[in-house]
């Protein structure tokens, strides 16, 4: 509860009398928050365009009071992250008496020697591979030291699984005992840095009133930074046994604006706290906030030529004595998503962001080779480009778009586009035109650069027929640039999911995120969102989630663990450390995406139903034989994976058709048409409403969209968290186990234990003061 003295009261009102008399009638939609920049923990160079729109108007900046200077003109400061001790600092950017404060977060990588006790030969080559080098053994190569072969790497606290790779064969670690279950039927060692188990600081939202906002922290030794949009307020701030921030009048003024705070004690950080205002008022409904307010947004990943066939003039699908309908154009275009939006599917689900798979003009022959069946493949899929602009007529063309586009906004959900920056077919004029934009295809060793995914990260090429374009020279960047901001500037999309954003230069993003805020952003106030596709660490996944670049990247390794947990039985607190890996990198109020599944996997629920094993190729599987769901206790654990990303923060992505249980092997059997209404089993309707369940919770529930995350417990078959918005709290239960569970819920101290329901079939006991919860074999529970 907010606990104000007098003095304390007295302090509250001045301030807001003082911010009152300050009050215009400008009038603002809003104004981006920038993200917390993440620091190297040796040398940082910080673009200053990244944080404001003219960095030529900069009078000087300041880091914790510490004046820098400029590097290139006013355009970067250069810095070594040692510089500054404490875990946050504050960086003021100032121009013409106005600063823009922006939070730094110290890196908490610390230096680490790797050891392998192997005796000596002089024939052996030992190195490591595991998720800090992207399993990529060249970059971590161990030099024998008088009794180990050694190496020196600097890694953030956590867990990292790898491998030894002694003369060419990957092995355990014989020397250390911790291993971890590889989720594809295989170990792996793993190599424990710092203390994971240290107490950290936490923050919880405890009330609020029309002015003031009340914050708790579990630490009494803890220092604050409070925002208010991009502004550092924590001045303002009066400290007591509460955190007590006055909300500025100038709020207002704004129709979303955001406070935000951040604590430490030292090195320690706490998780941050976001709190949407609504012209100056807390928010409490999502009905009052934008579409564009991103943290609310519930993905549906339309696959479009699989999805629904709304004009069947369109389809031409090429010849079956070369290409076998699986790997064919089946049908789908603008016209049936239009159809579907219209019939309210959409609607009905509670889905409010669209992510198209790519509509622009590809090759029209057939490409690609399986040998059994034996085909090859259309490029329905669409990630084959011959053009930057044009639109595959086998999905509709401008005019179409501009109806779907218009047609989604209507329906208050936002469009996003699958672009593909990283490479072309061979038959784009483009690159025929001049070839000498492409990467290198043939290696030094005589070796083909062809699906060297880490080792050659930036110019790999997919295949010999897709060409990887040089992004990191300028006039090849400009141009796939300019052809990304046209889609917006000319139909009006809410922003990108990014094919293979891993292979292409961090400069290139800079590019593009400056030509949209320019082009886009700063003449329209229009919110366009930038999703990035990488897999590997969440180090290199992080690394293009920062100001100026991408706004967000799918977390593959939370997926993994999910996979692993819900359909493999891996303990639960594998997921529990995977989860708090990425909280702790990407933020408390991330607007990571996490996905039910995706076009390059085996559907989940077959893996759930045992129907593909983790150790099969699942694509030939797919190919062999007719994958079904299995076992049907496969839809409860698809239910709890889809709970999962139903109630943690960042974005949850629905894959089509897992909304039901669609099943499948890998593609292109994970791409099957779509169904719909009596289409669907008995059991497949019954998912269907579990689902529409889920998002109607998550829609309906503040606390699931900008609520504090607060860990309960994990064992080996069950975890147990909470969502604390204010006084609204939802706590969430799972058991992955094959037996009842009963599990004590650690309620907050403002919950009415009377009032909580349990939403789907756990039964609720209160015994004296504590309350308990029995949730069913392979299930969940939330409550609230």
């Amino acid at each position: 509860m907010i606990k104000i003295t007098k003095i304390t009261l007295l302090s509250i009102l001045l301030i807001g009398l003082v911010s009152c008399n300050s009050d215009t009638v400008e009038k603002y939609d809003f104004e981006k928050p920038i993200t917390v920049q993440k620091l190297d923990y040796s040398s940082n160079v910080l673009y200053m365009d990244a944080f404001v729109d003219d960095y030529n108007s900069i009078d000087s900046v300041f880091i914790d009071g510490r004046k820098m200077g400029f590097y290139q003109s006013k355009k970067m400061i250069a810095f070594q992250g040692s510089d500054f001790v404490n875990a946050y600092s504050v960086m003021n950017i100032w121009q013409k008496g106005v600063s823009t404060d922006v939070v730094l977060k110290k890196s908490e990588k610390q230096k680490v020697m790797l050891n392998y006790s192997v005796d000596f030969s002089e024939d052996n080559e030992i190195s490591m591979a595991g998720d800090f080098n992207g399993w990529t053994p060249s970059k971590t190569i161990l030099e024998w030291h008088d009794t180990a072969y050694q190496q020196v790497v600097f890694l953030a606290p956590g867990k990292y699984p790898y491998q030894i790779v002694e003369n060419g064969e990957w092995k355990l670690d014989q020397f250390n005992t911790n291993t971890a279950p590889n989720g594809q039927g295989g170990t792996n060692s793993v190599l424990i840095v710092g203390n994971t188990n240290d107490k950290q600081v936490s923050l919880i939202t405890d009330n609020h009133t029309q002015h003031v906002i009340s914050v708790l922290s579990n630490s009494k030794d803890i220092q604050f930074i409070v925002l208010f949009n991009n502004k550092d307020i924590s001045n303002a701030v009066v400290r007591g046994d509460d955190l007590l921030i006055t909300i500025p009048a100038k709020a207002k003024q704004y129709d979303l604006s955001y406070i935000r705070v951040f604590a430490y004690n030292g090195r320690k950080v706490s998780n941050d706290l976001l709190i949407p205002l609504v012209n100056g008022r807390v928010a409490t409904d999502i009905a009052q906030l934008p579409r564009t307010a991103w943290q609310t947004n519930i993905m549906y990943n339309v696959f479009v030529d699989r999805f629904s066939d709304g004009n069947s003039e369109n389809n031409n699908p090429l010849p079956e004595n070369i290409v076998l309908p699986a790997a064919n154009y089946n049908g789908g275009d603008m016209q049936g998503v239009m159809d579907k939006i219209e019939a309210g599917y959409f609607a009905n689900l509670g889905v409010n962001t669209l992510w198209l798979s790519p509509l622009v003009q590809n090759v029209e022959g057939a490409y690609g080779y399986w040998p059994d069946p034996e085909t090859k493949f259309s490029a329905y899929h669409g990630y084959w480009p011959t053009s930057f602009t044009q639109i595959n007529p086998h999905f509709g063309n401008s005019v179409d778009l501009h109806n779907l586009v218009g047609q989604t906004h209507n329906a208050n959900m936002n469009i996003l586009l699958d672009f593909v920056a990283n490479h072309v077919h061979e038959d784009h004029p483009f690159i025929k035109e001049h070839p000498e934009y492409a990467t290198e295809l043939n290696l030094p060793d005589g070796s083909l650069n062809l699906e060297r995914w880490d080792e050659y990260r930036l110019t790999t090429w997919f295949d010999k027929f897709l060409p990887s374009l040089k992004l990191g020279d300028e006039l090849v960047a400009r141009t796939v640039s300019d052809s990304a901001t046209w889609w917006i500037t000319e139909y009006d999309v809410d922003g990108f999911r990014h094919d293979a954003a891993k292979h292409v230069p961090l400069s290139f993003w800079r590019m593009l995120t400056r030509e949209i805020k320019d082009s886009v952003v700063m003449p329209t106030n229009k919110q366009v969102y930038q999703l990035g596709e990488t897999y590997g660490s969440s180090e290199l996944i992080g690394s293009y989630v920062n100001n100026a670049m991408l706004d967000a990247q799918f977390d593959f390794n939370v997926y993994d663990a999910a996979v692993g947990v819900f359909a493999s039985g891996n303990l639960m607190t594998s997921l529990e450390e995977k989860l708090q890996e990425s909280i702790s990198v990407y933020g408390s109020h991330n607007i990571m995406a996490y996905i039910t599944g995706n076009q390059d996997r085996a559907r989940f629920i077959s893996y759930a139903g045992g129907e593909v094993k983790f150790d099969e190729d699942a694509k030939k599987a797919g190919w062999t034989r007719k994958i079904g769901v299995g076992n049907e206790v496969a839809y409860k654990k698809l239910q709890q994976l889809m709970a999962f990303n139903m109630t943690i923060p960042g974005i949850p992505v629905i894959y089509y058709g897992d909304e039901f249980g669609m099943p499948g092997g890998n593609d292109p059997d994970s791409r099957r048409m779509m169904r719909f209404g009596e289409q669907l089993s008995a059991k497949e309707k019954e998912n269907l409403e579990v689902t529409k369940k889920l998002i109607s919770l998550r829609k309906s529930n503040m606390a699931l969209l900008y609520g504090d995350f607060i860990y309960m417990q994990a064992e080996d078959s069950s975890l147990a968290y909470a969502r604390k918005y204010f006084n609204n709290t939802v706590y969430v239960v799972f058991n992955s186990s094959d037996v009842e569970i009963k599990t004590e819920l650690v309620t907050q101290a403002d919950t009415d234990l009377e009032l909580l329901k349990a939403n789907f079939n756990g039964k609720l006991i209160i015994e004296g003061d504590k309350i308990f919860i029995f949730v069913a074999p392979n299930s969940f529970e939330i409550i609230n």
